[in-house]
């Protein structure tokens, strides 16, 4: 998982929970509940992770029906229709959508695998995609969080649809991608079973190492360290790599085309790497973060 940082992030919020309210269903729910609702909704909409279970807990003392929340909040042939989520997610709605917040955040790589591109594209007259939006907390059990902007994750269809399916997520239990960085927990580590490791992806293994709880639930909701298994070529033109390219034939290429092709150091690397080197930047190319840890461990960068 990597952490999610869009440029402006209050702007964003600001103009989701803005528009999400008129999707709200208010009429679904009773008097009392519908007096509790609209007096909180902003901290509903606006809750930080850290905040989530708080909203729980006190839909729950107020006695709030869950399935009158669903009716509010989620929509679908099941609760109500083209309303709540159902409406934001769609497609054909013409006023804000889902395409409208994936195209605010701007996340390109999946937050949870940096395996797959997340591009999104929303044009008229054209076929369009985006990423799903993964609810953390799923809406079936806590529909009043179907909305909530930090609980809308921007994903692959791999990992929300395939891999998580039903899991039960929470910030207690899972690292969350608008709070924390998988990449502070966990490195990818290089296994070598045999000399023939230069040239033969048989010979070693891609190993995830981490010793925190939280992030050890997302390796393994994610099947991370099983489908990285399936990227040892990138691996391996790693570790020939670091034979080609000695430090001092890199240092050779910088001078030789230093404010040409390369403005510093770091570009020769990522040329040689094919991924962005910097932790600030692994979010910008799909599986930078295998091929910075596993850089770092050659001592290619």
């Amino acid at each position: 998982m990597i952490k999610i940082n869009i440029e402006d992030l209050e702007g964003a919020l600001n103009n989701h929970v803005e528009n999400v309210q008129d999707y709200i269903n208010y009429d679904a729910l009773e008097n009392r509940e519908r007096i509790y609702i609209e007096k909180n909704i902003e901290y509903i909409l606006k809750a930080k992770p850290d905040e989530f279970e708080d909203v729980i807990m006190k839909a729950r003392q107020n006695n709030i029906d869950n399935n009158r929340l669903k009716k509010a909040f989620v929509g679908g042939s099941k609760y109500g229709g083209s309303i709540g989520y159902s409406k934001f997610s769609s497609k054909g709605t013409s006023t804000y959508n889902a395409y409208d917040l994936a195209q605010k955040l701007k996340v390109n790589i999946c937050p949870y695998c940096n395996r797959n591109y997340t591009f999104t594209i929303k044009e008229k007259n054209s076929k369009s995609t985006r990423p799903d939006f993964d609810h953390f907390y799923d809406k079936g059990t806590y529909p009043i969080l179907a909305l909530s902007f930090y609980n809308l994750i921007p994903s692959c269809i791999l990992c929300n649809s395939r891999l998580k399916g039903r899991a039960k997520f929470s910030i207690n239990t899972h690292l969350h991608p608008y709070k924390d960085s998988f990449n502070d927990y966990a490195k990818f580590k290089l296994k070598v079973l045999d000399s023939k490791f230069y040239y033969d992806e048989k010979s070693f293994e891609i190993k995830l190492e981490t010793k925190n709880n939280k992030a050890k639930k997302i390796k393994e909701d994610f099947a991370l360290e099983t489908l990285y298994q399936e990227h040892k070529d990138i691996v391996l033109e790693l570790i020939q790599k670091r034979e080609v390219y000695p430090d001092s034939y890199i240092d050779d290429l910088f001078q030789q085309y230093e404010g040409t092709l390369f403005k510093n150091r770091e570009d020769v690397l990522r040329h040689i790497t094919g991924g962005y080197i910097e932790d600030k930047d692994i979010d910008k190319r799909p599986l930078s973060k295998l091929i910075k840890d596993i850089s770092e461990e050659l001592d290619l960068i």
